[in-house]
């Protein structure tokens, strides 16, 4: 099966093409496609609390009266037309203030293999995971998650042993790094934490702070309101996510059991 290509989602966020009718039949690019769109959410959420500083809006505001004068004076561009700059003075301010302030929060959250965008990916993961925007294989049973995982991505991944009111959600197959990867939900007494299996080792994940917990060294960082800690273990990573202490993640990570 052929899953859509990063230009075709493009197009489709753009509204330049409709879904295709293979999006129809795949969870995989379904998928996919809820994650750009909360992606693309969370950027124009952002954009709508940028406002040009004080200065820079005096600036324009100087530069653009300078020119309308020039225009009511008859002032004419090299090409003959009379140049309207009051008409634009709205959106070049507008225009300034993304080249200012916008173009770094979109390569905080995009820049390709940054750490920080990784974990803005985790984060996202497990988001969707809680919000609906992914579908869940609900069932309660390690074996049965366990199975479903190796039959869609070809490998049994670890899961906590459970005990003191835990117990499973279900689990997904999301995107990270353009790649498939597993995860899953687990409910706990004092939060959600989503696990994330992933093939990238810890340190590019930006999990730089050590955290020392029973017989393991834990990568751990942060992003929004979610604590992050890694383990490494049979060439994967486990990334536990979740609004919960940092300890509480590695005490689950402690409990994985093939």
């Amino acid at each position: 099966m052929t899953h859509l290509s990063d230009e075709q989602f493009e197009d489709i966020l753009q509204g330049g093409e409709s879904e295709p009718e293979h999006l129809a039949h795949c969870q995989l690019c379904q998928d996919r496609l809820a994650e750009r769109h909360a992606v693309s959410s969370r950027l124009r959420s952002a954009f709508d609390a940028v406002r040009p500083s004080k200065e820079l809006s005096e600036r324009i505001s100087e530069h653009a009266n300078r020119d309308a004068l020039q225009e009511a004076s008859g002032t004419y561009s090299p090409s003959g037309r009379t140049i309207h700059f009051r008409r634009w003075f709205v959106p070049l301010t507008a225009v300034a203030a993304v080249l200012l302030i916008g173009i770094p929060v979109i390569i905080f959250f995009t820049a390709p293999g940054s750490a920080r965008a990784a974990q803005a990916e985790l984060f996202q993961i497990h988001q969707n995971s809680l919000s609906g925007h992914t579908e869940l294989y609900s069932d309660a049973d390690p074996n049965a998650l366990a199975a479903h995982l190796k039959n869609v991505l070809g490998f049994k991944p670890a899961l906590p042993r459970l005990g003191a009111g835990m117990s499973l959600r279900g689990c997904c197959v999301a995107h990270f790094r353009n790649k498939p990867v597993g995860s899953y939900v687990v409910d706990t007494p004092r939060g959600v934490i989503s696990v994330i299996v992933v093939t990238d080792k810890p340190r590019s994940l930006g999990m730089a702070d050590a955290l020392r917990r029973g017989d393991h060294t834990y990568g751990a960082g942060s992003f929004a309101r979610c604590e992050m800690v890694t383990l490494r273990l049979d060439g994967y990573t486990y990334c536990a996510v979740g609004e919960v202490s940092r300890e509480l993640l590695a005490d689950l990570l402690e409990q994985l059991v093939w």
